[in-house]
């Protein structure tokens, strides 16, 4: 079921849309336009519509780079500081979506809605799929965190090798089943892109750049005719008084649009204080991973542990792992289990004393050092200590660059 919903659902999804698409432009021009019911409530539609677009616009462009230039995007993320601002930052701009979508559903609601009246079976299809699509990633960016950091080896091998035409959904298949479905829905947009109003994103009259001057022919004197002199003082009928219902909406609107923006700056500008200026620290916390005498020595072998900081509803997100190895009686080396390239995790090769990056290819020699590969760094060592018997590391949310 996984090789159709990673591998076979997603060259489905693109064949249908193009294909739909074309047939639908070149018999159907019409129909290929965004069907804008703007005319009909323009107050309510503005609340949603710029809300969605500008955030939706961002978003997707943020996905899309990092699968262009997915090394550029790993030498960005690979500061601290950059990936928490950018998490923060899209957390932001993902509740700016969410809002614009409920506000785009909330406007369709009401017996009585103009725009209800035009909204056809798959307009409401559409803004459910879309509605889930923008929670679920608000969902993962809040509880499976760091996104940005392992989307890179995860889901943009995928994609890429969907796009080389030979597709391998290895580093997909083991996510959780919340953030799987985020990624087939993502399809599922681009399944029913044919069918439904967004084909306008395609609808671009370049032609106008090249097309001919329009030619306007008079059947009458185009010279303004000679209006009649006017009065010195004109009396403007004041404009009529707006009803207490449309004032009352407005200003509910109004406020909550005010209360919504305070609170995503709040989400993104107070934490990017503290964290630049130093006010909150990572959390980094020692944790036991076996006894001593449970490691021969000479022997690297993978340990696993909890997160410094799991959240309650973490889950299995909380685990992570590292590679140890016990050089001597006294003295162990624990390295990220991560590759510095794009963050795949590193295999163990004993006879061949190397990590092996099955990414892309990276190798490290068994002191963490690259050997040959795209990996610009060696691999990240955690802190160890032995203590009452028992091996620790100090752990944080993303590893401490020790080497």
């Amino acid at each position: 079921m996984q090789a159709f919903f990673f591998i076979a659902f997603p060259y489905i999804a693109l064949i249908l849309a193009v294909g739909a698409g074309l047939y639908r432009y070149f018999s159907h021009r019409f129909s290929y336009s965004s069907l804008s019911s703007q005319l009909l409530e323009k107050r309510q539609l503005f609340w949603g519509s710029v809300s969605w677009h500008y955030g939706i616009t961002l978003i997707l462009i943020a996905h899309l780079l990092p699968w262009i230039f997915p090394g550029t995007a790993a030498a960005i993320l690979g500061n601290h500081t950059r990936l928490a601002v950018l998490e923060l930052t899209g957390i932001a701009l993902g509740l700016y979506c969410v809002f614009g979508i409920v506000a785009l559903i909330a406007r369709r609601l009401p017996n009585n809605s103009a725009a209800r009246a035009v909204t056809s079976p798959m307009d409401w299809i559409l803004l459910l799929i879309l509605a889930y699509q923008v929670l679920s990633g608000v969902g993962i960016a809040l509880f499976d965190r760091w996104g940005a950091a392992w989307y890179l080896s995860t889901a943009v091998p995928w994609l890429r090798s969907l796009a080389r035409l030979h597709p391998d959904a290895s580093t997909v298949t083991g996510l959780p089943v919340f953030i799987q479905s985020h990624f087939i829905s993502g399809f599922v947009v681009i399944l029913v892109f044919p069918f439904t109003r967004l084909v306008h994103v395609f609808a671009i009259p370049l032609e106008y750049l090249w097309r001919p001057y329009q030619v306007v022919i008079w059947n009458r004197d185009p010279r303004p005719a000679q209006l009649p002199a006017l009065p010195k003082t004109v009396t403007v009928p004041p404009p009529a008084p707006l009803e207490p219902s449309d004032m009352e909406r407005r200003q509910l609107l109004t406020r909550l649009g005010i209360l919504v923006g305070g609170i995503s700056a709040a989400i993104v500008g107070i934490p990017s204080i503290a964290f630049l200026l130093g006010l909150r620290k990572a959390p980094e916390v020692w944790r036991a991973l076996g006894a001593v005498d449970s490691f021969p020595v000479g022997q690297t072998v993978e340990v696993s542990f909890l997160d410094s900081s799991p959240l309650p509803w973490s889950g299995v997100t909380a685990k992570t792992a590292a590679w140890l190895r016990r050089e001597g009686p006294q003295q162990f080396v624990a390295f990220s289990i991560n590759c510095t390239h794009l963050g795949c995790p590193v295999r163990w090769l004993p006879n061949a004393d190397l990590f092996m990056c099955p990414c892309h290819g990276g190798v490290f020699y068994k002191n963490g050092r690259v050997a040959s590969g795209p990996p610009p760094k060696p691999l990240v060592t955690y802190p160890v200590r032995l203590r009452s018997g028992m091996v620790e590391i100090l752990t944080s949310p993303l590893p401490i660059t020790t080497v």
